[in-house]
């Protein structure tokens, strides 16, 4: 086993940052039910359900092995935690209890190395690794040893699983070069058959000044896309059908010309650094300039499948200062439920069971830690939103 540093919390030393309060001294939800085009509309306000931010999450423990570099994705699947370290070529294997298990993986093209890891997750009793170098998804047994590749046929960027074990990657493919592309995601089969998920766009909003920057993870059986300039979200079946649309009334936050200032004075140094010629550095400039007008604080978004709700990330962008992570928690049917903030700057998270792995950065340091925090939805609270919403679509139901 290796050398590694855990932090451990009993129980008094936990770090509340939510409170659990009755559902009956709450006030109701606000919220609407519409219908558009035949698909439901689930319109919440701004506010969750539950109002109380104490007692919500406790810190479970922190680890971070010697040997990690740069983690950048976690996901976390029938106990087990995968953490994906691109920079380290290597997947780190952890324990819901904490215990770095194993780190998996080298530089380099041969079986169970990787040219560009992108990210590694678990399907069944495999670990799936995405190698961007390869233009493949490489099968690996729980213990790292290679088992099977399938090659993508096309430039991958990020992939994730269904409940049933269908991949769905994103990136860029073509069903054929007369025919045109398949559509930033595909689902691939068994037989490695590549086919298109879903050609449902997210229709652009005027406010967001022509910057759109979305996603798509799992949810219950299927799969959702989140807009990141505020929560809206899509939530579609494991063929790629649209069944529900979830939105929050959180606005779309614009960036202030003095925030857009640094960020693209930080960028043009950053550039320069790395030795770039001057006309690359002013077209990229220009380009972000572009991009930087709104900010894409929201994502990603994630579910637990045992506890049935969704949750999603709000912070501050890196380019404008990072910040605090907030966590916002959705029933399945999309009732804004509750919200809890943590301390520091999250890079990514997964949730099962009732607990969430994020990927910590330290403000000081930047060195990234795993971290686990115990939820603690109140039941009643699931209750309450079932109620809401069923009364909700009883408003709009036909008479």
């Amino acid at each position: 086993m290796q050398r590694h540093r855990l932090k451990r919390f009993t129980a008094p030393a936990f770090l509340l940052l939510c409170s659990v309060v009755a559902c009956s001294d709450n006030p109701p939800w606000a919220g609407s039910v519409g219908i558009t085009d035949s698909v439901e509309v689930v319109l919440n306000p701004g506010e969750p359900l539950l109002r109380g931010t104490e007692g919500l999450a406790s810190r479970l423990w922190e680890a971070q092995g010697p040997d990690w570099v740069d983690p950048t994705h976690v996901h976390v699947r029938s106990g087990l935690v995968a953490v994906a370290d691109p920079k380290g070529s290597q997947i780190h294997v952890v324990s819901t209890s904490g215990t770095i298990e194993a780190s998996i993986g080298q530089p380099g093209g041969g079986p169970g190395e990787f040219l560009q890891l992108l990210d590694a997750f678990r399907v069944g009793d495999s670990l799936v690794v995405l190698d961007a170098g390869k233009g493949s998804a490489e099968y690996l047994d729980l213990e790292g040893r290679y088992l099977s590749a399938m090659h993508l046929g096309g430039q991958a960027w990020d992939a994730f699983p269904l409940q049933d074990g269908t991949l769905l990657v994103k990136g860029e493919f073509l069903s054929d070069p007369t025919e045109g592309t398949l559509g930033d995601w595909v689902r691939i089969g068994e037989d490695g058959e590549l086919g298109a998920f879903t050609s449902r766009p997210l229709d652009p909003l005027p406010e967001e000044q022509g910057v759109q920057c979305s996603d798509l993870s799992s949810w219950a059986e299927g799969a959702a896309r989140l807009r990141f300039t505020t929560p809206q979200i899509q939530i579609f079946d494991q063929t790629g059908r649209l069944l529900r649309e979830v939105r929050i009334d959180i606005p779309v936050q614009a960036v202030s010309s003095v925030e857009r200032d640094s960020a693209l004075s930080d960028l043009r140094r950053r550039l320069a650094a790395r030795g770039l010629p001057p006309p690359f550095i002013e077209q990229s400039v220009v380009v972000m300039g572009q991009r930087w007008r709104v900010k894409c604080r929201f994502g990603p978004l994630r579910f637990d499948p045992s506890r049935r709700y969704a949750a999603f990330l709000e912070q501050n962008p890196d380019e404008f200062g990072s910040g605090p992570a907030t966590l916002h928690f959705l029933s399945e049917d999309g009732v804004y439920l509750a919200k809890a903030t943590f301390p520091t700057a999250w890079r990514d998270f997964a949730m099962e069971d009732g607990v969430v792995y994020a990927l910590t950065r330290d403000p000081t340091t930047d060195v990234v830690s795993l971290e686990a925090f115990g939820i603690d939805l109140p039941p009643e609270l699931f209750g309450d939103a079932t109620r809401a919403l069923d009364e909700a679509r009883q408003r709009v139901a036909p008479t």
